[in-house]
């Protein structure tokens, strides 16, 4: 029997968590991470179209830390 390495288990996680039919690909997730952002800066509740970009980033370490980088960006000109 072989057994998976590390890398080979995040792949096959990540195609089994991308199989969901709202999904984004990064993109188009990309294309929305700054009126996510704004939603997050303002504490609004998310609709339906940013709920799907949220799950995104949850998943998505690529687009996760463009957002943070983002989030951190927007928070030191608003200080």
């Amino acid at each position: 029997m072989t057994s998976l390495d590390k890398n080979q288990i995040q792949t096959l996680i990540g195609l089994v968590t991308t199989t969901q039919p709202d999904q984004l690909n990064c993109d188009d997730c990309f294309g929305q991470i700054a009126e996510f952002a704004e939603y997050a800066l303002e504490d609004r509740e998310l609709t339906e179209g940013m709920k799907i970009v949220q799950q995104h980033l949850s998943q998505c370490p690529c687009c996760k830390g463009e957002y943070e980088a983002l989030l951190d960006a927007m928070q030191e000109l608003t200080a």
